[in-house]
């Protein structure tokens, strides 16, 4: 859907760019609201981002970002009739924050972009595992913290179109390839009655093409 999305875009500017009037200029600025990973949001999880855009003149543009997800689950642990039980979790939590620069190939209602930017981000999670036993048994509970957690500085190239649906509202679609090293964070694993069991993360470099689906809604003032 995403891909029908964007390649809309793309024809139109080829049909439409050179007819139509001009959207931005220098001073323009907008309120930035992006959705990523559309599939895997659901109740109870939150992932998205609000930003800043700023044209410098009427074919190059500054944005900042501010990304955030959100997400919990509990386990019931159905202890046995008469039994003990604590519930499992699991949590995650996120936060990422990201500059980019625009250069617009057109000002009119459809406007194909290119450009690069720097990003950051970080990531934590803890899982506790949900206990079951007879009447009487004490209740110990594994928590896994940072199972996957990890910090993550990246560089990149994106390539876009921003359409103007309205004089002062725009949907805009986009793909990344960039460099980024990620640095995982220290699992921890600890039991009541046993020592924590520590996990030294690693680091490690990759190159990648973001393509899972990018929506910016855009609101100019």
């Amino acid at each position: 859907m995403f891909k029908k999305f964007l390649f809309g875009l793309l024809v139109l500017a080829t049909v439409q760019t050179f007819s139509q009037e001009t959207f931005v200029a220098a001073g323009s600025k907008s309120v930035l609201f992006s959705f990523s990973g559309l599939s895997d949001l659901g109740a109870g999880d939150f992932a998205g981002g609000a930003g800043v855009k700023y044209f410098l003149n009427s074919q190059s543009a500054l944005r900042v970002g501010l990304q955030l997800t959100q997400a919990s689950t509990t386990t019931p642990a159905n202890p046995p009739t008469g039994g003990v039980g604590a519930d499992g979790s699991s949590s995650k939590f996120g936060f990422g924050l990201s500059a980019a620069l625009e250069y617009h190939l057109s000002a009119k209602r459809v406007s194909p972009y290119l450009g690069g930017g720097i990003s950051f981000s970080t990531s934590s999670d803890e899982n506790k595992g949900l206990f079951s036993g007879p009447s009487g048994s004490p209740i110990v509970q594994t928590t896994t913290k940072n199972a996957s957690g990890n910090t993550t500085f990246s560089i990149f190239g994106l390539f876009g179109a921003e359409y103007f649906i309205a004089d002062a509202v725009s949907l805009a679609a986009e793909y990344q390839l960039g460099y980024g090293m990620t640095s995982a964070k220290d699992k921890e694993v600890s039991t009541p009655g046993y020592p924590t069991v520590t996990t030294k993360g690693e680091s490690k470099g990759s190159i990648s093409l973001n393509s899972a689906g990018t929506l910016t809604l855009a609101i100019y003032f």
